[in-house]
Parts: C-alpha cells; structure tokens; sequence
C-alpha cells in the first residue's frame, strides 16, 4: 500500500515548514507542502490545536492525493522517476487533479502484460509466447466488448475464455499455454508489481497433452548422414537452374543436416546443439551448459561423448560456429528428411476443440528441429543406457517424464509383445478341440483334476 507520512523540515525551531514523504521502488520521496506551521501544533502528520489547522490539513491531504498519484502515474509505466521528475508530477496534479484516470489505467491487465512484455528479459522463444497470450486476450476483449481489470480475471472469466478457445479449434496445448502465461502474468501484477488481490487465478487449470511426435531411429538418421547433398538433388528437390542459387542451397542443407545430427546424437535441445563451438568440445567431450531452465536452477554443465556420426561430421571440416535459424533448421530439415527417403504415412493424435482428432501425416512432415532431442534420448534408451544417465543429458526430473517423452510407445510394446506365445500363431492352439476342451473346463472344472 502506498503512504504518505508528513514531518517537520525544522521540529526544533518555533515555527517550521511541513514535507510530505513517500517510498517507491525503493527510493524515499519528499515534497514540500509550502505550509508552516508552530512545531507545538504539529503532532502525528497533522495540524492541531491552532486557528490555521483545518486549512493547513486541508492542504495537506490534497498534496497526500497528488504523492500518491504521482507514484500511480510513473508505476503503471514501470519507471522509477528521478527526485526533480517527481516533484514536478506532484505539482502538475496539485493544479489539476486526474487521479481517476490514472487509477483506472493502473488497473487494465493488458496494459499492464504490454508494458511487462516490453520491458522483461526472459528468452526469444518464451517472449514470442507472451505475444500470443496477449494477443489472444485482446481478441476475447474485443468479442466481450470491455476493456478488462484485473479483478475481471475471475473463475467465471476463466471459464468462458476457454470455452472461446474451445468453440475456435484450438488444440489442448495451445489453450494449456494461454493459461499457464496468463495465470503467470497475474502472479506477476500481484506479487511484484502489487497491483491487485485478486486470487482466483491460481484455481486456474493448465491442461496438456503429450506431444504426438516422432523420434527418428539410429537408421533414419544414418540415411539422412549418408544423403548425397550435390546440384542433381538439389535441381529435382526446387527446380532451380542457376549455378549460385545451387551452390548456396548445397551450403545451406549441409550446414542444416550437420546442426540436426549433432542435436540428435547429444538430445540436446535446439538451443544448445545450435551454439556449439570448438571450444566446447575436448578430449573427446561436448561440454554444454542447457540454455533452458540454467536462470532458475544452480547451472550444471551437460557433458556427452562424441558419436562416430559427430567425429565424422567435425572430420568433414564443418564450422560449429556457421549460424542457423531455428525457424531455418525447422522448415529445411523436413526437406531434407524427404529427400533421404523417411517417408510412410504415421497416424497422430491431437485434442482441438475439446475434441480427440485422427491425423494421417507422412514421417517426414513431422520432423522438427526437436525431433533431434527426442530422437537422441530415445536411442539412447534403446540402446540400454540406464535411464538415470539419459535424464542427466535431458533434464528430465522424473522417470515418470522421462517415460512419457521417449518415443517407444506402442510399437516398441507390439513388437515386444509379439515374441510372446498368446501372439505366435505357430504356437498357439486355435482349434476347435481346443476351444470345446476350455468351454468344458470353465463349465466344469472340477473334472480336470
């Protein structure tokens, strides 16, 4: 809460003047009232007991109204004023008080997740995220025809926000992103910036799904190794004649197929199989500190051994230090996936609208720039490396996530299952007299003892 206290600028003397003083952002301000006062008459921030006291007071309480507003007018734009600035503010809202629009303007939510968007320093890819929540919310705001507070964002708005996005389409882990980035802006605005009390955030739910993604095989990834990136391949794959055009795109594939069979050889995440230098590789070791979560954890360095596929790759003369987009390796690695022949339709799954959906994509279209991070983890795994070692390199805290993002799933289980008898045709009994001899034995199976 913010509060003004009132002293003397002289308690000693006879008479003094009166200063009003306020704390913000850890700065303590002060603003002259320009009234004296005999010090006997002043006692707890007021004027007492002398014929000047209601006007003096009166004075007062108007400066208290104009420190207050002050301090609302430079926090809802997430600025800390200078002692000569602030004092300048007073003054302008002694001569015309607006302090009702300026509370109301502290109080709008997008308006507060525009200014916290602008100003924070948190990563490309979680600030992209934040942009899409808030323009989300203002498309809601524009459908619901009010500019929303933050004592707006209730369970009932919760509620029909998501029934919104539900009626839209939108898939699980879209809405599940929405609201775990805007339950984390009203955490924000309550517990740092303290601008409301409004609790009901927090009974918001965030749900997800897991991702229905692929992992590629140690075999997919040694075609696409072994792909031939020469000018007949690329003339058929984009039908472009000229010689620089060619010569580029070679390049560029290269360097795209490189950064994606080192990720997928470390299960590193994008962000750091991308920035890899020479200097993060001796004796044999990639020695990387995650990129992801390392602000919010003690920082622990991973470190892996090289692949073959990894020492055949720095042998060819590759620069680690070439730059590659992310949204670049994304588009290109699909292409590429093609043209090495991993292919063949794959049936995935996806909530949109509340809805469980079907989808038929071939292998290629699936393959992202995170594929390579689970492709790893999951060949790691198959090759019987202890699942505690694998987390170390992913991150993953639990078995129970570690098990839900390796891609054995249910072809894996099959193809398990059907080394088992009750699955092997060539030793299972279907024949008639086998079948009569177990009706008979659950009908009466005291006669086969």
């Amino acid at each position: 809460m913010i509060e003004v206290t009132f002293s003397l600028d002289n308690p000693k003397r006879e008479v003094s003047t009166i200063r009003g003083f306020i704390r913000y952002a850890g700065k303590r301000y002060s603003f002259p009232t320009g009234e004296s006062v005999k010090t006997a008459c002043f006692s707890k921030g007021k004027c007492r007991e002398c014929k000047e006291a209601r006007a003096i007071n009166n004075k007062l309480v108007a400066v208290e109204i104009a420190m207050k507003n002050a301090i609302l007018y430079y926090k809802q734009d997430f600025k800390v004023p200078e002692a000569v600035d602030f004092r300048k503010k007073v003054e302008q809202f002694l001569t015309g008080n607006n302090a009702i629009e300026i509370k109301r303007k502290d109080n709008e939510f997008l308006s507060y997740v525009d200014e916290y968007i602008k100003t924070c320093d948190k990563s490309v890819e979680t600030i992209k995220s934040y942009k899409t929540a808030l323009n989300s919310l203002r498309e809601f705001e524009k459908v619901k025809k009010k500019t929303f507070s933050f004592d707006d964002i209730t369970l009932k708005f919760a509620e029909e926000y998501r029934k919104w996005l539900l009626d839209a389409d939108y898939s699980r882990n879209y809405i599940g992103t929405l609201f775990k980035n805007l339950k984390f802006f009203m955490k924000h605005a309550r517990e740092v910036g303290k601008l409301h009390d409004n609790t009901d955030y927090e009974k918001f739910k965030v749900e997800a799904e897991v991702a229905d993604t692929i992992a590629l095989s140690e075999i997919e990834l040694l075609r696409l190794h072994r792909l031939v990136i020469d000018e007949d391949l690329v003339k058929r794959a984009s039908n472009d004649e000229r010689l620089h055009n060619i010569r580029a795109r070679i390049r560029a594939w290269d360097n795209v197929r490189k950064k994606f069979l080192i990720g997928a050889f470390t299960a590193m995440r994008v962000s750091d199989f991308n920035r890899i230098q020479d200097y993060n590789i001796q004796d044999g070791i990639i020695t990387i500190l995650p990129k992801k979560g390392s602000s919010i954890r003690k920082p622990e360095p991973v470190k892996i051994p090289m692949h073959p596929v990894i020492q055949e790759i720095l042998a060819s003369g590759f620069d680690l230090s070439c730059k590659v987009s992310e949204q670049y390796l994304n588009k290109q690695i699909k292409v590429l996936c093609r043209l090495a022949g991993i292919v063949g339709d794959t049936v995935v799954y996806r909530t949109e609208g509340g809805v469980l959906k079907e989808f038929v994509k071939q292998r290629w279209e699936l393959v992202s720039t995170h594929t390579a991070r689970r492709s790893g983890a999951t060949n790691f795994y198959k090759q019987g490396i202890p699942k505690r070692s694998i987390m170390l390199l992913t991150g993953h805290k639990s078995e129970k996530q570690f098990d839900a993002y390796v891609k054995l799933s249910a072809e894996e289980n099959a193809k398990a299952l059907m080394e088992d008898d009750y699955f092997n045709k060539d030793k299972a009994d279907t024949s008639n007299e086998w079948m009569l001899r177990q009706i008979e034995y659950e009908n009466n199976p005291n006669s086969y003892k």
